[in-house]
């Protein structure tokens, strides 16, 4: 089981990503680059993934490295856009 659904944006689909880029629990992201999470799931799947999956990557690294909590201006995926 992993708990990376309890991340805001975070669905089966989007957590099926990050375990098969090497990320299957929360704790797996503290500390984690999301440029390198990114690169990860495009390596794993052997496609450049679509940016918003990088967005839900700063979202998910912010998430892990800050117990859980989110700015108030930064709860959605796309608040964390470029």
């Amino acid at each position: 089981m992993t708990d990376l659904t309890k991340i805001p944006g975070i669905g089966k689909n989007m957590a099926g990503h990050l375990i098969a880029a090497g990320y299957p629990k929360i704790a797996s992201l503290r500390g984690a680059d999301p440029e390198e999470v990114y690169a990860k799931d495009c390596a794993a799947q052997g496609v450049r993934v679509d940016r918003c999956a990088l967005y839900c990557y700063r979202l998910a690294c912010y998430f892990a490295d800050h117990g859980g909590h989110l700015p108030a201006d930064k709860q959605n995926w796309w608040d964390w856009k470029d």
